[in-house]
């Protein structure tokens, strides 16, 4: 997969990786490899409880 990145976004993601010494490309897989797993986590939370949306019952009335 190849993702084109902004360049300001792309100069950013430079200057971070720089700082932590490690490759832009390590510092791009680790943050979409969080993204996923938040995703995932949210998802199978959302699934738990419903789909989360509090709706008002037909006579109005919440319980």
């Amino acid at each position: 997969m190849r993702i084109e990145l902004d360049h300001d976004l792309a100069e950013r993601l430079y200057q971070v990786a720089r700082r932590l010494k490690r490759a832009p490309d390590e510092c791009a897989l680790s943050a979409i490899r969080a993204f996923v797993a938040d995703c995932e986590e949210s998802f199978a939370r959302a699934a738990r409880f419903g789909d989360g949306v509090a709706r008002i019952p037909d006579d109005g009335f919440m319980d």
